[in-house]
């Protein structure tokens, strides 16, 4: 891909992600002064957000690192909140009618997050979040069966362990 397809691709991401609020505006300029804008959750899009240790034991199960393993096991969009110690997997609208489990929550409608700046893909100290595995288009979502899939592997191997 050329730099400015690359370029036109992250720009239609920023417009699909911005119109999750009334006034996009507001999304672009929060991007532009900080790195992070406050988007609403249950219109274009939801999360679930995942405890940093479910990942990685579905990483280690894996033997590989835990933005590879997203990647294959998801194939959708991620972000990476490394001071809280969460990941979000952004997904379509519509809730689960089971149970995630203590290592993961739903976020719909009524919810917020913090969306990194569309091309922030690696951790940095002076952001709080970023991509861990970036949208490729516009629309593109992990998908639930998937995700579920994961949640319930890292899960096992999280409960299988040692109390300390």
């Amino acid at each position: 891909m050329s730099t400015a397809t690359d370029a036109a691709q992250r720009e239609a991401v920023a417009a699909w992600l911005a119109d999750s609020l009334n006034r996009p505006g507001d999304a672009r300029r929060q991007w532009a002064d900080g790195h992070i804008a406050l988007l609403a959750l249950g219109r274009r899009f939801s999360a679930v957000r995942m405890a940093d240790e479910l990942v990685y034991a579905v990483a280690v199960g894996h033997g590989a690192i835990a933005t590879a393993v997203l990647r294959e096991c998801l194939r959708g969009p991620v972000i990476h909140d490394p001071h809280n110690r969460r990941f979000y997997a952004l997904v379509p609208c519509s809730p689960p009618n089971y149970s995630l489990g203590r290592y993961a929550t739903y976020l719909g409608l009524g919810n917020y997050i913090g969306v990194p700046r569309v091309g922030d893909d690696e951790p940095n100290s002076y952001r709080t979040s970023y991509w861990a595995v970036p949208m490729s288009a516009p629309g593109a979502l992990c998908d639930p069966i998937r995700l579920n899939a994961m949640i319930e592997v890292g899960t096992t191997a999280l409960d299988s362990q040692p109390e300390s």
